[in-house]
């Protein structure tokens, strides 16, 4: 997969150009993407209202199957600057969803079973995140994830490793 201004690009070469899916990016700009399976992960900053011209971040989760996104895990605000707070790497499973910033590193409980009732009640509303690692001023980073250690990497600090719960 790859961005352009206006899409994010799923490449299948069982068709002829080679894109098998163009999701649009409408109002969002994206900073990092990662994909599993039919999950597609996408670390994004917007704009709120032109007279605040507040950004935030969000991972938005978009099925591939489903065609849409099917869940928003949203950064708490903050008044860093834009840069400090964009994205620099997304992950996520069936379990958890992790996003890394200048601000620390962000893990949420990933929204469960698509087909429970509570689902719908669940896409609507973003997603808080259960924990923050790491400090809030890292140049940088990004992060590794095994057997529940995550591994935080910044330019301009040593590294840090930490039991997730």
């Amino acid at each position: 997969m790859f961005c352009t201004d206006d899409s994010i690009n799923v490449l299948d070469f069982r068709h002829p150009l080679g894109i098998g899916l163009k999701i649009p990016k409408i109002g969002v700009s994206a900073d990092s993407v990662f994909s599993q399976g039919d999950s597609v992960f996408l670390g994004c900053s917007c704009v709120g209202s032109a007279a605040k011209k507040q950004v935030s971040s969000q991972v938005l989760h978009f099925s591939l199957r489903k065609q849409r996104i099917i869940s928003t895990y949203e950064l708490p605000e903050s008044n860093a600057h834009a840069h400090h707070k964009a994205l620099t790497q997304v992950w996520g499973n069936s379990n958890l969803v992790m996003a890394v910033c200048g601000l620390g590193l962000f893990v949420f409980n990933a929204v469960r079973d698509e087909g429970s009732p509570s689902f719908a009640a669940d896409c609507s509303t973003p997603q808080k995140a259960k924990e923050v690692i790491g400090p809030d001023d890292l140049y940088l980073p990004s992060f590794d994830y095994l057997s529940s250690q995550i591994l935080l990497i910044s330019r301009d600090r040593p590294a840090m490793w930490r039991h997730l719960l």
